[in-house]
């Protein structure tokens, strides 16, 4: 599955309303082949959901060709770009504390979220539910 923005065809005025307009849409990726021509057929089947960021989850399992009760998605990639450093990076005005705290969580067997921060480097966050091991998927990335 991937996360869309859901703004992009939102209309006029969207940029300006409240509340959420994220989607999670499937998308199904072939690992064969050379790793290019891979990674340009995933751009191009990401830029060709665009024009479904809107399409309720009912119409997603129905065009999925998928039988009934089998999960339409199995594993979420969440690529994030970020204008900003490393959060542990940013600076804080003197005597300011930072009072609040978050944690991400989900219900996919597998998310692996991209923070790509515009003034370097990446930060991988996995999310793994029982009984896969986590480690043993961490290690697996290290090799990569």
């Amino acid at each position: 599955g991937t996360v869309l923005f859901g703004r992009m065809q939102a209309g006029a005025g969207a940029d300006r309303a409240l509340g959420l307009y994220i989607n999670t849409l499937p998308l199904r990726v072939k690992l064969q082949g050379p790793v290019l021509g891979a990674v340009k057929q995933v751009q191009q089947d990401l830029a060709g959901l665009l024009r479904h960021e809107h399409a309720p989850l009912a119409l997603a399992q129905r065009c999925s060709g998928l039988e009934s009760g089998v999960p339409l998605v199995t594993a979420l990639l969440n690529y994030r770009h970020s204008s900003q450093g490393h959060a542990s990076e940013t600076a804080l005005p003197e005597g300011t504390q930072v009072m609040a705290a978050s944690e991400e969580r989900t219900n996919y067997p597998l998310l692996l979220n991209i923070d790509d921060y515009e003034q370097g480097g990446l930060a991988l966050t996995v999310q793994l539910r029982e009984p896969h091991s986590a480690q043993a998927l961490c290690e697996a990335m290290e090799q990569a």
